[in-house]
């Protein structure tokens, strides 16, 4: 068994995103922030300049209608979206904005995107314990040297489980359904649109199905107990594409033929080892540094693992 061969996908370099557009939030500063922390999922107040972080807006019944990362960059904030997104969040927001004094420029600044090696960026939406993700605003006259392409940028952000949600796909799923809580909600910073509803499945809901992300073989065939959610990417001899599983479907899904890795927070799917029990079950940790514990279900070894993260996608390759 070869274990973090995941990472090994995952290649350092920067590319332009032509598909993504940044939208000015603008504004006195402090209307902008107080207008941003009512409607979008995360929290705005800890952004610190030239910071950034994964969010969404939902819409009053809590599903999800589109997702983007914001940037606070020179005191100005940015949101990073998908082109075909850009008049799902304007119309979402333009009647709020009005009451809020602000209003949204789509800019024509140049997206580049980067993936560092861990601990050599100052700006990441996100990171796993060996590569940081970023997003860099450049004037439209910017000249990047592309050293990766889009299809290793998407997959790369697949394989630290943030899914990009398709235009299509707004308005279907509420964010605890597709890791958005753990990536783009903060449940103690008060409220948002549909925030009661999404509050509510977190903690009183009973989740019975697993966001994953898949990277299996070139002639993996779909299966019916696999819900593909976003763009199925394809690097070299493999595919990554993020799913969900019903938990009582997860034996089964772990006999398909062509995958070779599942990855989720906080548990490990270990198809085909010799084991009759694949499930390693984590105990979720809401402190920093606090010990986690592992156990792979059939007794024969425990893990102890000090996190520092909150949030962490174990991952292994066969």
């Amino acid at each position: 068994m070869k274990i973090d061969t995941d990472n090994n996908l995952i290649i350092p370099g920067s590319l332009e995103i032509s598909d993504l557009k940044a939208i000015k939030v603008v504004g006195e500063l402090n209307k902008v922030e107080d207008f941003l922390q009512g409607q979008l999922t995360s929290d705005i107040s800890l952004l610190n300049n030239g910071a950034s972080q994964l969010s969404c807006i939902c819409d009053h019944k809590g599903q999800v209608m589109a997702d983007f990362i914001v940037l606070k960059q020179d005191n100005e904030f940015f949101i990073i979206i998908q082109k075909d997104f850009i008049s799902i969040f304007t119309g979402e927001l333009e009647i709020f904005a009005k009451f809020g004094s602000v209003s949204f420029d789509i800019c024509d600044h140049k997206i580049i995107g980067e993936i560092y090696n861990k601990g050599d960026s100052n700006n990441f939406y996100y990171s796993n314990d060996e590569f940081e993700l970023s997003l860099y605003l450049k004037k439209s006259n910017y000249k990047n040297k592309n050293s990766i392409n889009l299809d290793m940028w998407n997959a790369a952000n697949k394989i630290l489980g943030i899914l990009h949600l398709n235009k299509s796909d707004s308005g279907k799923f509420r964010p605890l359904e597709i890791n958005f809580d753990k990536q783009r909600v903060s449940f103690e910073k008060g409220c948002f649109r549909g925030q009661e509803i999404v509050a509510r499945m977190k903690y009183l809901g009973i989740d019975r199905r697993r966001f994953c992300t898949f990277i299996v073989k070139n002639d993996f065939v779909e299966n019916n107990l696999i819900k593909s959610i976003g763009e199925i990417i394809n690097l070299d001899d493999k595919k990554v594409f993020n799913g969900i599983v019903k938990k009582d479907d997860i034996e089964e899904v772990k006999k398909i033929s062509g995958i070779i890795s599942i990855l989720w927070n906080y548990q490990i799917i270990l198809p085909k080892l010799c084991s009759s029990k694949y499930l390693l079950h984590f105990e979720k940790c809401f402190e920093p540094k606090k010990p986690l514990y592992a156990d792979n279900g059939d007794g024969c070894a425990d893990i102890r693992i000090k996190l520092c993260l909150l949030s962490i996608n174990f991952k292994y390759f066969f």
